[in-house]
């Protein structure tokens, strides 16, 4: 049982990876795919506008409360 115990959470032997025969580069990024990056970014998050500001209302006085009659 500790045998099996140990083969469970004992160390791993590391598989080793083979070598690929050929290389993947990514392509250099155009400037036609920068514009239609930053355009997709752009119309997905728009630029944040300046907020409007609002303008004071003035407020009418108000009436005063009438006094709580005692029970």
């Amino acid at each position: 049982m500790l045998k099996f115990i140990k083969s469970l959470f004992g160390k791993k032997q590391e598989v080793a990876q083979e070598s690929v025969p050929y290389k993947v580069e990514a392509p250099a990024p155009t400037p036609i795919a920068e514009q239609a990056t930053q355009a997709v970014v752009e119309s997905i998050a728009p630029a944040k506008k300046p907020a409007a500001k609002k303008t004071a209302k003035p407020k009418a006085p108000r009436k005063p409360k009438a006094p709580k009659a005692p029970k």
